[in-house]
């Protein structure tokens, strides 16, 4: 028996915790990273599909004002927006592996 947890149960949890739902991908430029932390990510991987990654981004302001989770592709599919958004931010991030 898997005790993996799905997207939408991470996504479930963190919203119990107060993060907002996904931004819409077109939404993520009007956020400037130097306001904003990440407080963890989560990566899974497809059980069928190797192509079918994704990664999981709990962020929230620096004041406190606003937690929003980030979805993106992981490898070659990921969105260029998130990907530099997130690298603005800084690199140190605590990750939960789901694939394991």
């Amino acid at each position: 028996m898997s005790t993996r947890k799905t997207l939408s149960q991470v996504m479930n949890q963190l919203t119990e915790k107060g993060y907002d739902t996904n931004i819409p991908t077109d939404k993520i430029k009007l956020l400037n990273p130097s306001e904003w932390e990440i407080d963890d990510f989560y990566r899974f991987e497809g059980q069928t599909n190797p192509g079918d990654n994704s990664i999981l981004y709990a962020i929230s302001k620096k004041d406190g004002s606003s937690k929003i989770m980030l979805i993106n592709a992981y490898g070659t599919e990921s969105n260029s927006d998130i990907n530099e958004f997130i690298d603005e931010m800084y690199p140190t991030k605590k990750t939960h592996d789901n694939t394991k």
